[in-house]
């Protein structure tokens, strides 16, 4: 088990450092984003290939499963992003460092939380229920909310600019910067404090979807690595498409729906993986071809 994880972390570390290197670029080709989200997607997959080699049928589809919600649910945080790069105007050759480290936040985020997750549930089986709640609540906000919260309403947004220094302009690559006695942040630095604070909230929103997939810490962890590790190259790829994916979220909503049901009725009726598998990759396929053809 040891041997497994070490290995997965230096095969993490090779592949953060590819992406660091390709997209240092200041802006790449769609082309280019485009084999590169292939690449990341075709490294899940063999990795999911392994896991059905070594572990088993059950264990490889809570894998694809757990790694098919959360990729789903990451084109809603990916919106966020955008949101954020474009009320900040960020300069396109400083969004790739931002997603970088709003990444690697996000992986270590994600290893304590799901950790978290499955030992409150083997401690205390009721949490499980909580969370499903949790979830199934998740889910009917996005379907019936109207309105995000704008970035000018942001109550963490208002702390920062009310205690803090911040300089009008950024200031090449830097996050804080030395102006006589006294320190600033720059715009850079607040918009990565909004997207840090962006993927904690979507953890809280999506860990609890994958525990409901499955309670193996590796299994769990795994898939949300490899999840997230290819969102920088998926986000050049869909920043385009975003406004044409006007019915996703409703979609993301009735899959998180559907998973809290799951979780709260496991008691009465354990819905099978396989259903389960079923019904999730059905709603995402529907939602974004009632997207396009909507529009």
């Amino acid at each position: 088990m040891i041997v497994r994880w070490v290995g997965f972390h230096i095969l993490i570390f090779i592949l953060l450092a590819v992406d660091l290197l390709v997209f240092r670029k200041k802006e790449m080709k769609w082309k280019a984003v485009l084999l590169w989200s292939l690449i990341w997607i075709t490294l899940s997959l063999l990795f999911n290939g392994l896991i059905f080699w070594q572990d088993g049928v059950e264990k490889g589809i809570e894998f694809f499963t757990a790694y098919l919600i959360e990729k789903s649910l990451s084109v809603d945080n990916l919106f966020i992003f955008l949101l954020i790069f474009s009320y900040f105007k960020v300069p396109k050759a400083l969004q790739h460092r931002l997603l970088f480290l709003g990444i690697f936040g996000a992986l270590v985020l994600r290893l304590g939380l799901i950790l978290a997750g499955i030992s409150l549930i083997g401690s205390f089986h009721f949490v499980i229920y909580v969370l499903g709640a949790v979830v199934g609540v998740t889910g009917f906000r996005l379907i019936f909310q109207k309105q995000q919260q704008t970035l000018q309403q942001s109550r963490l947004l208002k702390f920062i600019r009310r205690h803090f220094k911040v300089t009008e302009e950024y200031v090449g690559s830097q996050f804080i910067v030395r102006q006589g006695k006294s320190s600033y942040w720059t715009p850079l630095m607040l918009a990565l404090v909004m997207i840090e604070s962006s993927d904690i909230l979507f953890a809280l929103d999506s860990i609890p979807a994958v525990l409901a997939v499955t309670n193996d810490i590796f299994i769990a962890y795994t898939s949300n690595v490899f999840a997230v590790l290819g969102l920088r190259a998926l986000f050049f790829l869909i920043a385009p498409w975003f406004e044409l994916l006007t019915h996703l979220k409703i979609g993301l909503g009735a899959i998180l729906l559907f998973i809290g049901l799951k979780m709260v009725i496991a008691p009465i009726w354990a819905i099978p993986l396989s259903i389960s598998l079923a019904v999730i990759a059905t709603i995402l396929l529907i939602s974004v071809i009632y997207s396009f053809l909507r529009r």
